[in-house]
């Protein structure tokens, strides 16, 4: 769809080494009880579903682990329960008993429920991670853990894919440990992959990888950026530190984006994620049908989808939309590869929805961090490049959107305008992967798969 994206800036138109130790807790001091426990996996009705995680009440995070009833402050390995609050110790967590080694420190995307809060059958499942964070993850394990940094100086790279001649640990003088979003950063997310997700590598993973660093970084996000650039403070190209290596990449989330987490796999007794099957009305994976019959939009016919035409950039129209022919069907995806078909099978289609075309609510069609206004079409971000798409997608012949930049409520701002199918990164630039195209405002650049080339006149 017509997708847009701004960093911080309001918009409206789509779009040290401090030292810190985890804390094992010994096997004596969990319950006594702990190893009789039961383990729940399930839905409620008993099935392994991809499901968006119930709406809890609100509670307090407390650092006591109720199983060992002791202090989990200090430690880096421990999970909040969404029931009572309390921050457990990952050692302690019956359901994580056979892969407890594995899981990374400050890594608490996790479904969990304690014992005490569920009756006796824990639950505990993983969440879906955006490239946020998984680099997040990344840079805490390399900053805090010097088995993570064993772990990437032993891994292969028998063809140069990470090779750089910067890497890290370094410091420079703020106190921050430094590394390589190549070398460091990309490598060891290369060998911990099946850690983060199960689907495939894409061509460009990499340059996603380095996307979300810079569009998370104190120069974009100023008041709460995760990520301080080596290259904006010393002049050291592709080095990256952690602003605060102390907090964990989950206090990062606002209430919404706690809202619209995932539960998207369980585990097998050896820690690998096994993805849950989709769940009608609770998944990533649903197909969503309109019971009115399709209203077309006055003056456009719709077409049948064409595959001759690759190379014809798609999505939806603004409410200005206007066409020089063709027709609008559903929001278009391109040819599938090998590559991109995690992406597609996770978004599929959605059909038009009768009616006018507005700024979407939907899920696959707006990040969290967007502020769409009561008018459907104005919408403004606040901090970061993030993506909103319009509700309508074409598929065939040539179409052009309108679209008013109005005043940026902070100075700074960029912005980038274009389109993107449906898998187009919401947490991205416009134009950072392979499923969307933008135009940037400052300084006019085109992008498509994080690769740029200039492009037009400035705007905005």
């Amino acid at each position: 769809p017509p997708a847009a994206d701004l960093p911080p800036s309001a918009l409206p138109i789509t779009a040290s080494d401090r030292q810190a130790a985890e804390a094992s807790q010994p096997g004596d001091a969990l319950a006594s009880d702990i190893n009789n426990m039961q383990v729940d996996n399930s839905s409620d009705n008993g099935e392994d579903v991809v499901m968006k995680d119930k709406l809890l009440p609100k509670v307090k995070q407390v650092s006591k682990c109720v199983y060992c009833e002791s202090n989990s402050a200090e430690s880096l390995k421990t999970v909040p329960c969404l029931g009572c609050g309390s921050r457990c110790h990952i050692d302690c967590i019956k359901s994580a008993a056979g892969f407890r080694d594995k899981i990374l420190v400050g890594d608490d995307f996790f479904h969990f429920k304690c014992e005490k809060c569920t009756g006796g059958a824990e639950r505990f499942r993983r969440y879906h991670l955006s490239w946020v964070d998984v680099v997040h993850i990344t840079l805490f394990n390399l900053t805090h853990s010097p088995q993570a940094r064993a772990s990437r100086l032993r891994g292969s790279d028998a063809a140069g894919q990470f090779s750089s001649s910067e890497h890290g640990p370094q410091e420079y003088g703020d106190s921050r440990v430094y590394f390589h979003y190549k070398a460091d950063v990309a490598q060891f997310i290369d060998q911990h992959w099946g850690y983060f997700w199960t689907k495939p590598r894409g061509e460009t993973w990499v340059n996603s990888a380095s996307s979300a660093l810079s569009t998370n970084s104190t120069e974009n996000v100023p008041e709460d950026g995760r990520f301080e650039s080596g290259k904006a403070k010393y002049n050291k190209n592709g080095m990256w530190a952690l602003t605060d290596d102390l907090r964990f990449p989950s206090s990062y989330d606002s209430a919404q984006q706690q809202k619209t987490r995932t539960v998207m796999y369980s585990f097998a007794e050896d820690g690998s994620l096994v993805e849950l099957r989709a769940q009608a009305g609770n998944g990533r994976r649903k197909r969503r049908t309109d019971p009115a019959p399709k209203t077309p939009t006055p003056g456009v016919r719709g077409t049948k989808k064409s595959r001759n035409d690759p190379g014809t950039p798609t999505g939806s129209a603004l409410a200005y939309a206007a066409s020089a022919g063709g027709g609008a069907k559903r929001g278009a995806r391109g040819k599938r590869d090998k590559q991109s078909e995690w992406a597609i099978s996770m978004w599929p289609d959605i059909d038009n929805m009768p009616g006018p075309v507005h700024m979407s609510r939907e899920e696959t069609h707006a990040a969290a961090q967007f502020v769409i206004e009561s008018d459907r079409l104005t919408v403004w971000n606040d901090k970061g490049y993030r993506m909103a798409k319009a509700s309508h997608g074409v598929e065939q012949g040539a179409w052009y959107f309108e679209a008013q930049v109005l005043a940026p409520v902070r100075p700074e701002f960029n912005l980038r305008i274009g389109w993107s199918q449906i898998s187009g990164d919401l947490q991205a630039n416009c134009g950072y992967d392979v499923f969307s195209y933008s135009y940037r405002a400052k300084p006019c650049t085109r992008f498509h798969a994080a690769i740029g080339s200039p492009y037009g006149e400035d705007y905005g």
